[in-house]
């Protein structure tokens, strides 16, 4: 805890506040419309097809950075800054804690192991021209699917946390807008002792897909009522943000399919509620998750899902972004 301190004071020198000013934790308005279609330079040309579904253009672009290993990490880390700078969008990036070939461990991260490898990710985002990045640091920690992972390891997630948000803003040039990134609703670990503290986080992140896994479930209106109230449900997000004096967002969500048969499928119910609930809990920014991916297929630009896809033209397509911009801390050049 002293050498985490001993960070956090030794940088205060060096950063300065950015300009954007964050709102109260109960705002309202339109969130910024993100969306995910793919990877980097594919992502960027996979924004027509949605912006023509939406009827305007979208505020900016979830992606990630490639898990496989570091050296992958460090590659497509180039590639992805430069697709998304040269297209102008910003970008809301999955940061990997760990590569998913298994060379590495929490408790390592949190002693600096690694600490080269992200200064060569915030390098290449600087370099590139995407230096306001959102960074969704190890993001779904609370689920047991990311070798980061931190059920059983909560000290030391945080920890790690700690050192890579050093990292980043101390990166000469960056003005990153760090992400505390949950699965909403995933009970594996305890997101109490797991969270990094206040000077570390900039939005409180949930990922947020329209899943079934009981008969109560079956039913859209139970669906929803279930998923604002059960534990690290909606509610709970809510109320941990404005404990916290962070603005929400929802990095990724939607309805679709999985192939196990637990997607909420053409759902117009839960677009509708989601659209209107974002509007009135102060989310910063909202990125659909357009994207046929083997574990959820949540399209809407297609219109392989009719009654969900008008749901969000009626939703989002006359939205302009009026809610809380977000903060961060920009290191000098």
């Amino acid at each position: 805890m002293a050498r985490t301190l001993l960070l956090a004071l030794l940088m205060a020198g060096a950063l300065g506040d950015a300009a954007w000013a964050r709102a109260s934790p109960t705002s309202t308005g339109e969130p910024a419309m993100y969306v995910y279609r793919g990877a980097g330079c594919d992502g960027v040309k996979g924004l027509a097809q949605f912006e023509s579904f939406l009827g305007r253009k979208v505020d900016g672009a979830t992606d990630f950075f490639d898990a496989r290993s570091w050296s992958a990490m460090e590659a497509s880390s180039w590639w992805i800054a430069k697709c998304w700078a040269d297209n102008g969008r910003r970008i809301s990036l999955g940061v990997p804690l760990l590569p998913t070939d298994g060379s590495g461990t929490l408790r390592e991260g949190a002693q600096g192991a690694y600490d080269a490898h992200f200064r060569t990710l915030a390098k290449a985002l600087v370099s590139s021209g995407a230096k306001n990045a959102i960074l969704r640091i190890g993001w779904e920690f609370n689920g047991g699917w990311f070798p980061w992972k931190a059920a059983g390891n909560e000290a030391d997630y945080a920890e790690y946390f700690r050192r890579v948000v050093n990292v980043f803003r101390t990166y000469p040039g960056s003005c990153f807008s760090i992400s505390w990134n949950i699965t909403v609703g995933a009970k594996d670990a305890d997101l109490a002792a797991a969270y990094p503290g206040d000077d570390y986080v900039d939005t409180i992140g949930g990922d947020f897909y329209n899943e079934i896994w009981t008969d109560i479930d079956k039913d859209p209106v139970k669906r929803w009522s279930y998923m604002l109230t059960r534990p690290y449900g909606l509610n709970w997000m809510r109320d941990f943000a404005a404990q916290h004096d962070k603005p929400l967002s929802f990095p990724e969500w939607g309805t679709g399919t999985r192939p196990d048969g637990h997607g909420g499928g053409d759902d117009p119910y839960f677009v509708g509620q989601m659209a209107t609930w974002m509007k009135q809990n102060n989310v910063a920014y909202a990125g659909y998750w357009d994207y046929p991916a083997s574990d959820y297929n949540a399209l809407l630009s297609t219109n392989l899902r009719p009654n969900a896809a008008k749901a969000f033209q009626e939703a989002f397509s006359d939205a302009q972004p009026t809610a809380v911009n977000l903060t961060a801390k920009c290191a000098q050049s």
